[in-house]
C-alpha cells in the first residue's frame, strides 16, 4: 500500500483523486452529485483526506462504480457505502460513500 500512497502534496493528491472520480463515473455512467473532502493529521508519520461522495445511477452503474474503486491500485479506502432507492422498482439509486486516502509524511521531509 506505501507505493500507491496519495502525493504529499494536498493539492496533488486532491488533483489525483478528483481525476479517478471523474473516470470512474464516466467509466461506470454514475452520475456525481457531489464530492467534498477533508484533511486530517493523523500522525507526524501519515495524513488522510476523507472524501464524503453522493452519486446516482442504476444497479448495473452503481456496482461498476464501486468495482472501479474497489480495485484501483490508489491508496483508499471504503469507510461507508449507503444505498437509498428514488422508485418503487429500486431502478433509480443514491449513492453515498465515505473514502479516506493514505498521505505518507516521512519526518525528514517536515520543517
Amino acid at each position: 500500500m506505501s507505493t500507491n500512497t496519495l502525493p504529499n502534496n494536498p493539492s496533488l493528491a486532491e488533483q489525483q483523486v478528483l481525476k479517478a472520480f471523474d473516470r470512474w463515473c464516466q467509466d461506470s455512467r454514475v452520475t456525481p452529485t457531489s464530492i467534498s473532502s477533508q484533511w486530517k493529521h493523523d500522525s507526524e508519520d501519515f495524513m488522510t483526506v476523507e472524501y464524503r461522495v453522493e452519486a446516482s445511477g442504476n444497479l448495473p452503474a452503481v456496482a461498476r462504480f464501486l468495482h472501479d474503486i474497489e480495485k484501483d491500485p490508489m491508496a483508499l479506502k471504503l469507510q461507508n457505502v449507503e444505498l437509498s432507492s428514488h422508485d418503487n422498482n429500486g431502478q433509480q439509486l443514491t449513492l453515498g460513500l465515505q473514502i479516506s486516502g493514505l498521505v505518507l509524511t516521512p519526518r525528514e521531509q517536515k520543517r
